[in-house]
């Protein structure tokens, strides 16, 4: 069995080594995903829009005759499916219960390793707003999922089951909404933008969404150091660039009823976003800020009395054509619970329209073992990832948003907190996703 993932393991590596090493330069912006993925870094300040030209699915009911209504309107159907696998050769079983606390830190999949599974199958339909338009619009997003991820991407009140109690009966793959939200575009100054539902968080690089990640694996901050979604109404500000049509700036002001919390709130009180975020032609950055009595971390014990902030700042350097680098610095403080960081660095270096490679390097402080479950005192967490993102058929009308993932990782921490046993821990895994 240990030859077997061993050789599975170094498959994945030689893969990811033959693509650089054979693949041809063409100078191509496109980062692995057929033009389609976002960059790390890149997210935007308010939720994710969905595909610019007609999706696959969209093509079908088009060829069908029974997507003009759809089309009239400005209506977009969409959406993708991911699955995979990931090896852990440091233990190959957990010996903490499934779902409850994860063995190996890893979000997703990283509770189910050593199996094949279906993360996710999305279906979204959109009608997405343009703030540059100058003109009153309205639109929305509703966004279904269903697979392994949606066991922990659930906020309370909504089809969350028992696990917001921790408890582990509920079935392995669940259905989650994980937006639900209407926009408006006021033509007032430069152009407002409100949007009033349940969406993405706006801190992080990284997203529910796999297809704007870099990796199959997510990183600690991800996981533990910020929340999935947020339910409330964001207020965004086109603010004008007196320098460069090309670039943009906004601020965005938000109140929610908190982290991961929509039908039901923890504690009854909102809280406070803010954003500043400038895009330029080869520097971005972000600046968010949280703050509000949350109630409960992913794994930590509630606290309805402390407020909680959240300080995070985004540096994106387009490098080149085809480097693109990413820092990322979050710094989070309960007071009476716990202060948690995280330092995270993502680079991307375009080869071809079907090459890309991707590296990460992420240190985490959990102040106390908080956020991340396992107590007993300060715990520093460590990993690096690497792997290429394989676009096999880049511009193909049905198959250009079909994406291969192997990535290989290493994790490491100043205590035994991988299986309850070990510091350290080797993985390898792969994913597949298409979008339709």
């Amino acid at each position: 069995m240990m030859l077997r993932k061993g050789l599975a393991g170094a498959a994945l590596f030689m893969l990811a080594m033959a693509g650089a090493a054979h693949a041809q330069d063409t100078g191509s912006t496109d980062n692995g995903t057929g033009g389609n993925m976002t960059t790390p870094g890149e997210t935007p300040a308010t939720p994710t829009p969905g595909p610019t030209t007609p999706s696959p699915f969209m093509d079908l009911l088009d060829r069908a005759g029974i997507s003009g209504p759809l089309d009239a309107a400005n209506i977009d159907v969409f959406g993708y499916v991911e699955g995979g696998y990931l090896w852990d050769y440091t233990k190959p079983e957990n010996i903490t219960p499934a779902k409850s606390a994860p063995g190996d830190f890893i979000f997703f999949p990283g509770p189910y390793k050593d199996s094949l599974m279906l993360n996710q199958a999305d279906l979204s339909i959109e009608r997405a707003v343009d703030v540059n338009k100058g003109t009153f619009d309205v639109g929305f997003m509703v966004e279904g999922i269903f697979g392994r991820d949606a066991f922990y991407t659930h906020s309370n009140g909504v089809l969350d089951q028992d696990n917001k109690a921790g408890g582990t009966s509920g079935p392995d793959d669940q259905l989650d909404l994980p937006q639900a939200y209407i926009d408006m575009v006021l033509p007032v100054w430069s152009g407002i933008t409100i949007t009033a539902g349940k969406f993405d968080s706006i801190l992080g690089v990284e997203t529910i969404n796999p297809t704007t990640n870099a990796f199959y694996t997510h990183s600690y901050e991800f996981s533990y150091g910020t929340p999935f979604t947020y339910t409330g109404v964001l207020s965004s500000l086109n603010l004008p660039d007196s320098t460069d049509a090309n670039e943009t700036s906004s601020l965005t002001f938000g109140i929610t009823r908190g982290w991961n919390q929509t039908l039901y709130d923890d504690n009854g009180c909102p809280d406070g976003l803010f954003q500043f975020a400038h895009k330029g032609a080869w520097l971005s950055y972000k600046f968010n800020f949280n703050y509000g009595p949350e109630g409960n971390l992913a794994y930590g014990p509630p606290d309805n009395t402390d407020w909680w902030e959240v300080y995070e700042a985004q540096v994106t350097l387009k490098a080149s054509d085809q480097v693109s680098i990413t820092a990322d610095g979050l710094v989070g403080n309960a007071a009476h619970l716990s202060t948690w960081s995280d330092l995270a660095g993502y680079v991307t270096y375009t080869i071809n329209p079907t090459w890309a490679l991707n590296l990460r390097a992420e240190y985490y402080h959990d102040g106390h073992g908080v956020t991340t479950g396992v107590g007993g005192g300060d715990v520093d967490y460590g990993e690096v990832t690497y792997g290429p993102s394989i676009t096999p058929l880049p511009g193909d009308e049905w198959f250009g948003g079909l994406v291969i993932r192997p990535e290989i990782r290493y994790d490491w921490a100043d205590r035994h907190v991988f299986d309850a046993a070990h510091s350290t821990q080797l993985t390898s895994a792969i994913d597949v996703y298409w979008k339709f």
